[in-house]
């Protein structure tokens, strides 16, 4: 059976075996052949029902299956509605055929799907390298524009650019539109417009078919090119929005969801570009500002390893004789760093001492990139200052109490000078009593000679300035400084020529070379060398930066130099300071050098001094220079007590100090004036109205109780007698109290202590004037 070829061959056959007993029975038994023709028609009848019912249909399923092998997915075996087995079969094969159909659908629109979302994502990461190197917006911008209408196929494709100051987009890149409408064109940012709409959405905007929308109006530049559908996009950035991204098509279009996506991570990228764009020139900045900070910067990572140090920090290292910053580093660099981390603290204002520098270290933690950033600053500078301020204040205290201490001697002073010039001027004293007092006489002068020291240092003391030559106070003092200096101390004295003039008081200078030389006699006890200068110098700004006294100018340099024991750094903080000495007891008043420093601030200058021990002292003071001739110094006339000329004038004597206001009494009295005693600036002027202004002369004190000072009580009566000649005195300078300039000149001030003679004189002289 297995080798016959066809079911109609089967058929037969089984036909023939049925039907062959029948036969070989019937040739046998002589019946009938009746039957035989019955059993052939049953097989002919069987030969037709295979070929009509069984044969045909499955022929049809295999040119159906032989189809179908052949990729023809569509094919159907087109007996579905057949009742029969066969039928059911053909409808298996039909369903079979549509699931491998669809199957294949589904592939080929996944396959499509993910070719087109791996270009999407290519043009994406294209855009994002180019958005990298690029530094030209629009060229980035006409890039976009480009990928973007290959990419998705669409005729249109728009940036609009938000401009705040307007309230408009402007169509600031695009492909597709008609020439005249890039930059040019510009849409409106309310809700009313579609880009509008979309910028305050937030959300994708898609537009199935533009004359049917109803959230917004379609603008003219859509109109004008017959935009039927599209997308729009926001483009947000970091601070601010930059504007719009849209595609447009001029035919009804669906876009899928990928091609959202698509254009949204294109306006992600975009806002990226523009916002790195806006803010790399701050990033410069603040990268410039570590690199070119005059203060080193250093950044420390979490273990502590110094990953970046600008060129102040390489430059401070070679200044401290290192060649990196690693190796000034403060101990234990990387415990700081890892505890401010930890904790989240900066660390402040660490010192450390290298090479006899002062350095300040500063951490700050940068938790979210877990860095540590440093700055460094050299201190030493401003520490020098800060003591030399803090020097300077003190200086000034005393000076202040220094100032109060002799106004109060010269009150005593004035007292014990002018009795003892009264008691002088008597006739007939004995031998013994004119001793006593001239002994009275010079101590009280010798006092005033100290009280004219600390007024010095306090700078009360009241100066004569004139134009000076240094050089020629300098010859005219070196004689007699070359005596005091005695024979074992050699003394140089050298001077620049052409030297420039100083504005200064002759005796004060002469002072300030006479305590110096003192001072360096006494430090060169075996002998050595004093050395004198004076030359023109110019002041620098870089050389004031390191010397806060300093000024920009010209000036003339007083050096003096010894070679003497020196000084520690101790001493020479304190040198300046009154009653401060190195000296034993009874040997030193200690205001040798107080006034020096009083003399020279004074006079505008300031002292600069350079000591070690067992090399010697240098000092050197610096005046401004002028350019104005020297002064010739008029002749002056010595007054002697017998010369003194009285009068019979009216003086009316102002003085809060009883003792003092009697004292003056006496010697004018003792002179022929009449006098009038006040007691305060209120009784004077009670007296004054009593005397109806027939007072020749007013002599007062200028501080004085009641309110009314000295100054004040003079401008009243000078308003009712302008003839009325002032002489104002006080244990405080002019400059102190504060007498206008004019009032300065003449015996106009009359400075306590006074001697009889002086105040004599003085008054005369006014009176006269």
């Amino acid at each position: 059976m297995k080798r016959l070829s066809s079911l109609r061959v089967r058929l037969v056959g089984i036909v023939f075996l049925a039907v062959a007993p029948a036969l070989v029975l019937l040739l046998c038994t002589g019946l009938s052949s009746i039957g035989f023709i019955v059993g052939l028609l049953a097989l002919a009848a069987a030969w037709v029902g295979g070929e009509l019912f069984i044969l045909r249909q499955i022929k049809a399923l295999r040119e159906a299956i032989k189809s179908l092998a052949s990729g023809k997915l569509n094919t159907r075996s087109g007996l579905a509605t057949e009742p029969t087995e066969l039928g059911e079969l053909a409808r298996n094969f039909n369903l079979l055929a549509e699931n491998l159909e669809q199957q294949t659908v589904d592939r080929e629109r996944n396959e499509k799907s993910l070719l087109s979302r791996a270009h999407q994502q290519t043009v994406v990461a294209a855009l994002g390298q180019f958005a990298i190197v690029a530094s030209d917006l629009t060229s980035l911008l006409n890039q976009i524009v480009l990928l973007i209408s290959q990419t998705l196929e669409i005729e249109f494709c728009s940036i609009l650019e938000l401009r705040p100051e307007s309230n408009t987009f402007l169509l600031r890149a695009g492909g597709g539109w008609k020439e005249g409408y890039v930059n040019v064109t510009t849409e409106d940012t309310g809700h009313a417009s579609q880009s509008g709409f979309t910028l305050i959405s937030g959300e994708p905007v898609v537009v199935r078919n533009l004359s049917s929308e109803t959230r917004f109006y379609a603008h003219q530049h859509l109109l004008d090119h017959g935009v039927v559908s599209g997308v729009t996009v926001a483009i947000q950035g970091h601070s601010k929005p930059f504007g719009v991204l849209g595609v447009h098509t001029s035919y009804e279009r669906v876009f899928d969801e990928d091609e959202v996506h698509f254009l949204l991570s294109v306006a992600n990228l975009l806002g990226m570009a523009i916002e790195r764009q806006r803010t790399e020139p701050e990033i410069q900045k603040l990268a410039a500002f570590a690199k070119h900070n005059p203060n080193p910067v250093l950044e420390f990572s979490s273990e502590g390893m110094l990953t970046f140090h600008n060129k102040a920090a390489e430059k401070i290292s070679k200044l401290l004789g290192q060649e990196h910053p690693e190796t000034i580093l403060p101990p234990n660099v990387a415990g700081i760093v890892q505890t401010c981390l930890a904790t989240g603290q900066a660390r402040l204002q660490l010192e450390t001492r290298p090479a006899n520098r002062v350095l300040s270290w500063s951490f700050y933690p940068i938790m979210p990139s877990q860095v540590v950033h440093c700055y460094v600053e050299d201190i030493t500078d401003r520490l020098t200052l800060e003591e030399q301020f803090r020097q300077a204040q003190k200086m000034e205290s005393v000076g202040q109490l220094a100032a109060g201490v002799a106004h109060d001697f010269n009150n005593i002073l004035t007292i014990i000078q002018g009795h003892s010039g009264l008691l002088m001027s008597r006739a007939n004293l004995a031998p013994a009593m004119i001793t006593s007092i001239q002994a009275i006489s010079f101590a009280s002068e010798r006092a005033t000679s100290l009280t004219r020291q600390l007024l010095m240092f306090s700078r009360k003391e009241v100066i004569q300035p004139k134009q000076l030559d240094l050089k020629s106070v300098v010859d005219n003092m070196s004689k007699m400084l070359q005596r005091l200096l005695g024979e074992t101390i050699a003394f140089k004295c050298t001077s620049s020529p052409n030297l420039p003039t100083v504005l200064g008081d002759t005796g004060m200078m002469e002072q300030i070379l006479m305590n110096l030389a003192v001072n360096a006699r006494d430090a060169m006890t075996k002998g050595g060398t004093l050395s004198v200068s004076t030359g023109p110098i110019s002041v620098s700004l870089d050389y004031v930066k390191v010397h806060p006294d300093a000024r920009t100018g010209l000036f003339v340099c007083l050096q003096v130099q010894d070679t003497g024991c020196g000084m520690d750094a101790p001493t020479m903080k304190r040198i300046f300071e009154p009653f401060f000495t190195t000296k034993e007891a009874g040997k030193g008043t200690g205001l040798g050098l107080a006034t020096v420093y009083g003399i020279v601030k004074q006079h505008s200058g300031w002292i600069e001094v350079n000591s070690h021990l067992g090399k010697g002292t240098t000092f050197k003071i610096f005046f401004p220079a002028t350019q104005k001739v020297v002064e010739t110094p008029a002749a002056t006339t010595v007054v002697t007590d017998g010369e003194l000329r009285g009068g019979y004038e009216t003086i009316l004597v102002v003085e809060d100090e009883p003792v003092l206001r009697d004292l003056a009494q006496l010697i004018l009295q003792d002179c022929g004036y009449k006098v009038i005693e006040a007691s305060s600036g209120v009784e004077a002027l009670t007296i004054w109205q009593q005397h109806q202004g027939n007072i020749d002369l007013l002599l007062t004190d200028m501080i004085m109780p009641d309110g009314l000072s000295g100054k004040d009580l003079a401008k009243s009566l000078l308003l009712h007698k302008p003839q009325l000649k002032v002489i104002f005195s006080s244990g405080y300078s002019v400059d102190d109290i504060g007498i206008e300039p004019n009032l300065k000149e003449g015996p106009r001030f009359l400075q306590k202590p006074y001697s009889r003679t002086t105040l004599a004189k003085a008054v005369r002289e006014s009176l006269d004037s």
